[in-house]
């Protein structure tokens, strides 16, 4: 049976900063403001630029474009290395800006998030969510910084508001309802909808559908047995009219991944970034109280000067075991048990850890008040809360401390369920 457009009215924000890393260093530093510029997380002579400024993109500058090429683009370009607690700062302040709306807004990535008022007329009173977004961008003026802009989109579902906001970048403001739809679906390709990409957008073409518009228009019969051959047509078929059908699932893994500056075989040396990302990922838990069974450890090798077409480009290993874990040397313990079985000989260029089979942390029981479990429990504890107060790696082992490998985060694209 045809399912008419959702009749209710659009009342999902989605925020998107523009720019957002690019942008926070041109607040941070006035004298690069208006100039074309780009975000690396590596500041050396292989550089790739892995965010750019508007200014930037006007120029053809565009991600993944090496310093060197920018510069001949543009000879004014500026490129900076990414600074990840400015941007987990402002994070945190539009997260405050968000929260202060509705009860139901949320965070989606680093940069951009949510606020749902669906339910929420008694207390709009009739006042117009385009209102309310102006506001919003003023108050990121006020209370973020003078030269932030957002793209705001409002729509029935997130889904469109997602598209809403992508439109009139930067500093837009767009709302989708059941009246511009078809325009607006009219205005787009089929890659400018979210969560269509090249292969999506070829298994479409091979069904007859080469525009969002015919997308909209395809029996959901046809998008469910013939396009998707699964539950997902009928979900795109409501998506695509304004009903929800996103649902936001628990953290399932907490991990930590780096690219190392200094390739290394050394056995010591290993150890020690072992031991850091084992730091890591245990504060992740913390965070969340959450404790793992298993453990997954991949080690990215580096291809040798005169490599064959078969080298080793990596190891990977993975393993549940019988207990939880929680603390940064139960974690260790088990990286070094996986780390045994690696190949000793190559050099690694790369690593990512990962603790999966996750449940809540229990609280240590009375009787154990006096256990050396307990002791150790403690003190993870009272370092996460120094480190909370006075900035990361404040207190750092000494096994870390001596590691040639800085380690250092990167810019923290993608999921922040478990970020703060």
């Amino acid at each position: 049976m045809e399912i008419e457009h959702n009749t209710a009215p659009p009342e999902v924000m989605h925020i998107d900063l523009n720019s957002a890393f690019a942008m926070t260093e041109q607040q941070a530093n006035p004298l690069i403001r208006g100039k074309p510029v780009g975000v690396t997380n590596r500041l050396n002579d292989y550089a790739i630029c892995i965010t750019a400024s508007y200014e930037a993109r006007r120029l053809g500058i565009d991600l993944g474009m090496r310093a060197g090429e920018a510069r001949r683009l543009a000879p004014n370009f500026v490129l900076v290395e990414a600074d990840p607690a400015k941007y987990q700062h402002v994070h945190r302040l539009m997260r405050q800006i968000f929260e202060s709306y509705s009860p139901v807004a949320y965070m989606k990535s680093v940069d951009e998030g949510i606020i749902d008022f669906r339910g929420m007329q008694p207390i709009l009173k009739g006042r117009p969510l385009e209102d309310i977004a102006l506001e919003i961008k003023q108050r990121f003026r006020d209370e973020i910084g003078d030269y932030m802009t957002i793209n705001i989109g409002i729509g029935q579902n997130r889904w469109l508001a997602k598209v809403a906001a992508s439109f009139d970048k930067p500093n837009g403001l767009t709302t989708i309802n059941r009246d511009n739809i078809e325009a607006t679906y009219g205005r787009l390709r089929l890659t400018d909808l979210p969560y269509i990409a090249r292969k999506m957008k070829l298994r479409l073409n091979f069904a007859g559908i080469y525009t969002p518009l015919e997308l909209y228009c395809t029996p959901e019969p046809k998008l469910t047995k013939q396009v998707f051959q699964s539950i997902n047509g009928h979900h795109w078929y409501l998506k695509l009219r304004g009903y929800e059908t996103e649902v936001e699932y628990g953290i399932k893994t907490v991990g930590r991944s780096y690219v190392l500056e200094h390739r290394t075989n050394n056995q010591a040396e290993l150890e020690a970034l072992l031991y850091k990302s084992a730091a890591k990922v245990a504060r992740r838990l913390k965070r969340n109280d959450l404790s793992a069974r298993g453990l997954m450890l991949y080690l990215g090798y580096a291809k040798p000067r005169e490599a064959a077409s078969h080298y080793r480009r990596g190891w990977f290993e993975r393993h549940l075991y019988p207990t939880y874990a929680h603390r940064a040397d139960q974690i260790y313990e088990r990286a070094l048990d996986l780390f045994s079985r690696s190949h000793r000989d190559e050099v690694v260029s790369s690593l990512q850890m990962s603790a999966y089979g996750l449940a809540p942390t229990q609280s240590d029981q009375l009787f154990l008040w006096d256990s050396l479990d307990a002791k150790l429990n403690r003190a993870e504890v009272a370092l996460n809360d120094l480190n909370d107060r006075y900035g990361e790696d404040t207190i750092i082992p000494a096994k870390v401390l001596a590691s040639k490998n800085p380690m250092k985060d990167k810019i923290p694209f993608g999921s922040i369920r478990y970020f703060h």
